[in-house]
């Protein structure tokens, strides 16, 4: 029979054209991948290529066998992924978030009810979340609201609210409230690592332009030392890194910004996690 090897190599042939493409691909010798050519031909029983002195390629017995392969090694690698999704569930217990302020006091939670486990975080959009939650990726999400599927399980977390950090000479620095469109146009600091948070302030201040910045401490220097608005939250403003005696905190109204978080599962997996919903 063909081995897994022998499969790839007739397949990447039949995707390459040529045996030198297909030894560079894999790093091995032509007379290697000649030999699983030839074996291929042995196990089918039926010519699959067309032969000149200085080439060879597939003929229609050959590209039929390529499509035959293609789906052996498709389906090959789906098993070889349940069963190490399987495994890694066994053994790990993965939470996905939108919200990673939210994390500390889950992970805890979890780290008592499952002391052999060990934990994984991701921080995803909510429709990365419920795709992997289905599929397997992850046990336990957070979500931005309240899930409408009957197939989860959800218990509110808690609440987080957007708001603009200005400094105090900020013509709006003195306002009560704002809603986003108030300083669209402006230049503004985002810190990239701020889940859905991104993806609704770009929709909804579509002029401004953002100063991204991927570290958190170049973030933290920025903000210290520029004019420009920022964002932070009723949350992370307890955080001391945050505080700056120059800044001033005005509530964003828009509703999509003020969010009540759920910790989400599927529901068949609930029991399993009870504990942790406690």
């Amino acid at each position: 029979m063909l081995t897994y090897e022998d499969m790839q190599y007739f397949a990447a042939f039949a995707r390459c054209g040529t045996l030198t493409q297909v030894a560079e691909e894999y790093n091995i010798s032509q007379p290697t991948i000649t030999r699983a050519m030839k074996k291929a031909e042995d196990v089918f029983g039926v010519p699959l290529f067309d032969r000149t002195r200085n080439s060879i390629s597939l003929n229609d017995n050959g590209r039929v066998a390529a499509d035959e392969i293609e789906r052996l090694l498709h389906q090959s690698d789906e098993m070889i992924k349940r069963v190490r999704s399987y495994d890694r569930q066994n053994r790990t217990i993965m939470i996905g978030t939108s919200a990673a302020v939210e994390l500390p006091d889950l992970i805890r939670k979890v780290q008592m009810a499952f002391p052999e486990k060990a934990i994984t975080t991701e921080l995803r959009l909510p429709e990365q979340l419920l795709e992997g939650l289905f599929g397997g990726t992850y046990q336990l999400i957070i979500l931005p609201g309240k899930p409408d599927d009957t197939r989860l399980y959800s218990k509110r977390s808690s609440e987080e609210h957007l708001m603009f950090y200005l400094p105090k000479d900020h013509p709006f620095a003195g306002r009560k409230s704002l809603h986003l469109v108030d300083l669209n146009g402006q230049n503004m600091l985002l810190f990239s690592d701020i889940g859905f948070w991104a993806k609704i302030v770009r929709e909804k201040m579509p002029d401004s332009r953002f100063l991204v910045q991927s570290d958190r401490y170049s973030f933290q220097e920025l903000m210290l030392n520029s004019v420009l608005p920022c964002f932070v939250t009723d949350l992370t403003m307890n955080s001391a890194e945050r505080k700056d005696d120059n800044r001033v905190a005005v509530p964003i109204e828009d509703p999509e910004v003020n969010v009540t978080y759920y910790l989400v599962c599927k529901r068949s997996e609930e029991p399993s996690f009870r504990k942790v919903f406690a």
